[in-house]
């Protein structure tokens, strides 16, 4: 059984990363486009970066953070047969700071499995 403090723990990151205020809007779908989910997360899309010597590159950076709970209260599929986190190529879609959504594909994934959150690293979407 999991301490008071880690369970408290959970609840809170899971409440700052989809109802804290900084939530944004997520569709996230399977690579086929049979599966397709809304859901709120953190979702960040930045031009600022770092290369190999520390220094500032511009270069875009797109993640959303989401909890894997949702995905699995509505039937989203998230892990393999390992047990392992799967979501590469998945689809992932939401609105930048004008309000246009865009889609994105999901190039590396970053489990939290001791606070149940997914970090996912996109790329754009090319059909």
């Amino acid at each position: 059984m999991s301490g008071d403090l880690l369970q408290l723990a959970r609840e809170d990151a899971k409440f700052f990363v989809t109802q804290a205020g900084f939530q944004e809007e997520i569709v996230l779908m399977t690579p086929t486009r049979d599966m397709q989910l809304s859901l709120t997360g953190f979702a960040s899309k930045h031009w600022l970066s770092h290369d190999t010597d520390g220094l500032s590159v511009n270069a875009k950076n797109v993640h959303v953070t989401i909890d894997e709970s949702v995905l699995v209260a509505n039937g989203y599929q998230t892990r393999n047969s390992k047990g392992e986190i799967s979501l590469n190529r998945h689809i992932v879609s939401f609105p930048d700071s004008t309000g246009i959504s865009k889609d994105y594909v999901v190039r590396e994934v970053y489990p939290n499995e001791t606070l149940g959150l997914i970090v996912m690293i996109l790329n754009d979407y090319k059909e």
